[in-house]
Formats: C-alpha cells, structure tokens, sequence
C-alpha cells in the first residue's frame, strides 16, 4: 500500500456516522483492498512506507493511533467483566504480553515514549493489559469493548465514545486507541492483524483520515 502523507493527499476520509449506517460495506471495501495491496507492494515500498508513517505520527499534530490488542486466547471474544477480574474474558497469551511490551518499545523508538502519548483503551482485559504493558498507562473506557454483531445499540455507543475522546484529545500528542478489531473496522474501514496499527489523521469532529496501515512488530 503506497501512504500519502502529505497534509493535502486524497486520503479516504472516513466519518463515523456512515460507520454506524454501513459497517457491513466497509467491511468488504477493505478487505477488496488490503487484498490488492498484499498483492501489489513490494517489501521495500512497505519499509518505505512505514517509515513515513511513524514520522508523521512523531512529527505531525491530531494523528490517532488505531491498534488491536495482541495476541490472546478464549472461548467468547465478547465476555466482559465490569469488576475488572476478568473473569471469563480472552486473555492475552504469553506471546500476546510479550508483543505488548515489544510495541511499546517500538513506539520509543520512533521519537514516541508514554509520556508523549495518550492511550485509551477498551476495559476488556486484553485490551487493558495490551495498553498497560506496551506504554505503562491507559484511559479505560467500557464502550471502547468489542460489540456484539447485529447489536446496533453497541457499535453506536462505541462509536460516540471514540469519536469523544479523539475530539478531546487531539492536539500536539498522537492518541493511541486500543481496542478490537470490529471496532477498528467500523471506524477506519480496515482489517487488520494482530501487531498492526492504522494510522490516521482526526478533524475538529472526531472524523479519521486514514494514512496507512502500519505493521508495529517485524
């Protein structure tokens, strides 16, 4: 996938509220073109890429982070804990903690250390231990958790509370949102893997550009 980060590029520009309308078309848009680009890029042009991905996101103001906790494991992606026990959530596997930790090693070594970030994440447990073992710290937020399919009351409450912490928090700071991958989907129109990242640019209304998809680990 070649990434325009230029601050006019024709990016797609992807609003929540046809997130909420057509989370089934984005869906398929994305996975028609992550296909192509896995048939399309070659491994330099993706370094490449990636590159000019974590220097915009350590240089350029209102970038938001998008990711996916890491590896885990279990039998119902959607149990929630409010008591914050974990009890009978997905947990992350060993090489899910490691990864975590991988990552956020990733980040300081691109110029972006926790101090100089702020991180939301889902109040599932994966995505909490993801937060805190990558960068030490996260604003935890129950709607940020993985909704159920078919339950529109959900999506439409996970996607009010990202578009409000993207407008209270954009500014000189990336924001760094970490949650699950239908929640991903719906606001960037991506798929992505564990250790992947879409990367973004908000607008004063929560709305994301996407610049790119960015691979966090080798």
């Amino acid at each position: 996938m070649t990434v325009d980060v230029t601050p006019d590029s024709p990016a797609r520009m992807v609003g929540l509220a046809r997130a909420r309308q057509h989370p089934g078309a984005l869906r398929k848009t994305a996975v028609g073109w992550i296909a192509a680009a896995l048939l399309a890029v070659a491994p330099a042009a993706r370094a490449s890429d990636a590159e000019a991905l974590w220097q915009a996101l350590a240089t350029r103001p209102n970038m938001v982070v998008v990711m996916r906790h890491t590896d885990a494991s279990g039998r119902d992606g959607s149990a929630f804990d409010a008591s914050g026990q974990c009890r009978g959530e997905n947990m992350l596997t060993g090489k899910g903690r490691r990864d975590a930790e991988a990552i956020g090693k990733a980040f300081a070594a691109h110029g972006l250390p926790p101090e100089r970030l702020h991180v939301v994440a889902s109040a599932m447990c994966r995505t909490r231990d993801t937060a805190r073992l990558a960068f030490g710290k996260a604003e935890l937020d129950a709607r940020l958790r993985e909704f159920l399919s078919g339950r529109g009351g959900s999506l439409n409450e996970a996607m009010d509370a990202a578009e409000e912490w993207i407008r209270r928090l954009r500014g000189p700071n990336p924001v760094v949102l970490v949650t699950h991958l239908p929640n991903i989907d719906a606001l960037t129109g991506e798929q992505i893997d564990f250790n992947e990242a879409v990367v973004t640019e908000s607008d004063a209304q929560g709305q994301l550009k996407v610049l790119g998809v960015l691979r966090l680990l080798p």
